[in-house]
């Protein structure tokens, strides 16, 4: 599953939720501000582990990025990590052939 794809997957598991919210909380900013940060912690937890290695300085980061500007990162992580792969594999064509 591709970062786009994960993503939209748990955009509507956090929107089926948000249904079950009070008009209330939905008010509260600071309710609002924790729970964009749930959100980016249990997107980063889920995340397919070949991005591990980009969780722990995400989450260390000062103020917490939102899981948009995030999920572009992660995409163009994920395209130059699929280039990578690409080229690999040409290689090992060209070596094994």
């Amino acid at each position: 599953m591709s970062i786009q794809e994960f993503y939209y997957a748990m955009t509507d598991l956090w929107d089926q939720l948000a249904f079950t919210e009070s008009v209330e909380l939905k008010a509260c900013g600071a309710y609002i501000e924790r729970r964009e940060q749930q959100r980016l912690v249990q997107f980063l937890t889920a995340l397919h582990s070949d991005f591990k290695g980009l969780r722990g300085p995400i989450l260390h980061r000062s103020p917490l990025p939102s899981v948009d500007s995030v999920v572009g990162e992660l995409l163009a992580e994920e395209y130059v990590f699929s280039r990578i792969l690409k080229r690999v594999f040409f290689l090992l064509r060209i070596l094994l052939y």
